[in-house]
């Protein structure tokens, strides 16, 4: 997330009083980035904190009996097979779909590309403790809700887990939300390694990583411009 300006007083507080529990927990959510994770001898993230992450997606609203989220949880030997069938995907199918969201040009700029990309697999990508599949799982039935729902709620989920994680984030858990290579996590490949259906849709990865503690957090948010009151 792009930085903003120096914080002052927090937006939507009355000065001099202090946010609520609530807020306060969502305003440290935060999009870590892999430049702040930690790369010499990281540390890895504890299967409770994931847990807990996944517990608390759990919790996200939804419309139906049955919550349209599946989340596939990637390991580090699981995250690098997922890394190397992205490569085949491209490898195989560059000139018809290019590669990084869509780029094209010469074979001799792909190689390049690609060779960027597998250096990344030990180096961006090495600090990763958990890479977290986000598939959309469409319902079956006859009365099934709309798409954009699903879509919605799976997105709450996630939102669910960003919060959660914003309790160990001074511990040196970082998270963000990726969307991956477009192509790829689109593929049909990718759709067997996943074990997701049909109609399902993957919505990206959810990259889970030690991180320096006490990230300075200059962003600001406030309201004015995208909220519009009437009576």
């Amino acid at each position: 997330e792009p930085a903003g300006e120096p914080a002052g007083e927090p937006a939507g507080e009355p000065a001099g009083e202090p946010a609520a529990p609530l807020l306060e927990c969502i305003r440290r959510r935060r999009s870590v980035f892999p430049r702040s994770y930690v790369h010499d001898n990281p540390r890895p993230v504890p299967p409770a904190v994931m847990k807990g992450m996944l517990e608390a997606a759990m919790w996200a609203p939804y419309h139906g009996s049955v919550p349209p989220w599946r989340f596939v949880v990637l390991g580090r030997h699981a995250m690098v097979a997922m890394q190397r069938l992205t490569l085949e995907y491209y490898d195989e199918h560059w000139r018809e779909v290019g590669w990084a969201n869509g780029k094209r040009g010469t074979e001799e700029e792909y190689l390049k590309w690609r060779a960027m990309t597998e250096e990344e697999i030990d180096g961006r990508w090495g600090p990763v403790s958990y890479m977290v599949a986000i598939v959309m799982r469409r319902q079956a039935g006859s009365k099934r809700v709309p798409e954009w729902e699903e879509a919605a709620a799976t997105a709450c989920a996630v939102q669910n887990m960003h919060l959660q994680a914003s309790a160990h984030l001074q511990a040196g858990v970082g998270c963000y939300w990726s969307s991956w290579h477009d192509a790829a996590r689109d593929s049909d490949a990718m759709r067997t390694f996943l074990g997701m259906g049909d109609e399902d849709r993957c919505f990206g990865f959810f990259m889970v990583a030690s991180c320096e503690p006490g990230l300075k957090d200059r962003r600001t948010r406030k309201p004015e411009g995208h909220v519009e009151w009437r009576d």
